[in-house]
């Protein structure tokens, strides 16, 4: 929450923009109480009672509902996608700006793959939290309070009964949370080694050749490159037990309401367009609860990329831990540069006398 917080500096620069987003994310939750009083009105009226001259009317006002709603998905869309790149612009701009303020000492014990990746990479990953974490949470949890208000005024005790899973859910969930920091800590910073040291091979390609270094800096590319591997399955294999739990415990939600409102409406306790409803309202309850739980390791990542963006923001020139901005391997080896007569070395030896070349 301290990185979105952190975050809705940006927010509060386009306030229309956040305003007609959430007015088209209500307008269009709201539009999914039409299909399930459709289904309990033909189940009752049109199907029990013999009234088929009311079934195309009610069909094209489903019809006209879903219609609106996707018309309105797809503008707040459009609007968020403008929001959420303004923002991104801005913290972008802001972070490059505040890089350029900086020493020269300050770059010096950094490497140069490491400040690519936090503007590139991280300040991206915000782009999960605008879009992913707020625009599409916002509209599940909207969602989520439409369909249970509905599903009580339908039946109470049905509600109940889908509303069992919850706790197996949030408890899930909570679990998901607390224990993702490390996990896509460990990722982000095994990325940014990779991206470290491959920019900076790239760009002293031409020592590492002088000095026959291919073999040495082929094992340190693969040793980062490997540490990115095993980083990413452990998010992986972590995920794949938690997505495949959450759907389980919804899909026996589902089945419970089933049979307790089948065994209501053999007992003459419910109608059955009531059931028929309360299936549809279903439907619409466990779709967003899944949407959440598929958008917690989406913004546990960008929590970790945009923590380390909006930290730059906060660097001194006395911060952060040394990070040699040179292949490790070529430390130790005094270079010799002869374009413009300029002669190179690593700061961990001492400035070399200028000479000619051997």
């Amino acid at each position: 929450m301290k990185t979105v917080w952190r975050v809705s500096v940006y927010l509060k620069r386009y306030p229309m923009l956040a305003i007609a987003t959430l007015a088209c994310a209500i307008t269009g939750t709201l539009m999914v109480i039409v299909p399930p009083a459709a289904t309990k009105y033909i189940l009752d009226n049109v199907i029990t009672r013999h009234h088929p001259e009311r079934l195309l009317p009610l069909l094209f006002l489903v019809a006209f509902a879903m219609l609106l709603q996707r018309g309105l998905d797809y503008l707040r869309l459009l609007l968020n996608n403008t929001f959420e790149q303004k923002v991104i612009f801005d913290l972008r701009r802001d972070l490059y700006s505040h890089i350029q303020t900086l020493p020269l000492r300050w770059f010096d014990n950094r490497a140069t793959g490491d400040l690519m990746t936090r503007i590139l990479e991280d300040v991206s990953s915000l782009e999960r939290v605008l879009i992913d974490g707020i625009e599409k949470g916002t509209v599940a949890v909207l969602q989520i309070v439409v369909v249970v208000a509905g599903m009580f005024y339908l039946s109470t005790k049905l509600t109940l009964v889908a509303l069992a899973p919850v706790p197996l859910l949030a408890g899930g969930a909570l679990w998901y949370t607390l224990t993702a920091h490390r996990r896509y800590r460990l990722h982000r910073r095994a990325a940014s080694a990779m991206n470290s040291v491959l920019h900076d091979n790239l760009s002293g390609i031409r020592q590492i050749k002088s000095f026959v270094r291919e073999v040495e800096e082929d094992r340190r590319f693969t040793k980062e490159s490997d540490e990115l591997r095993r980083a990413s399955l452990v998010v992986t294999r972590v995920w794949a037990l938690y997505h495949s739990s959450m759907y389980l415990f919804g899909s026996l939600g589902v089945l419970l309401v089933i049979a307790v409102g089948a065994r209501g409406i053999l007992s003459g306790a419910m109608q059955l367009g009531d059931l028929g409803a309360f299936l549809v309202l279903a439907s619409f309850l466990y779709e967003p609860i899944g949407k959440l739980h598929e958008l917690n390791p989406l913004v546990q990542a960008s929590r970790k990329g945009a923590k380390r963006s909006l930290r730059q923001r906060a660097a001194r020139s006395s911060s952060g831990r040394l990070v040699s901005a040179i292949p490790a391997s070529c430390r130790r080896l005094v270079i010799f540069h002869f374009t413009h007569g300029q002669v190179i070395w690593s700061r961990s030896s001492a400035p070399p006398a200028r000479e000619n070349p051997p």
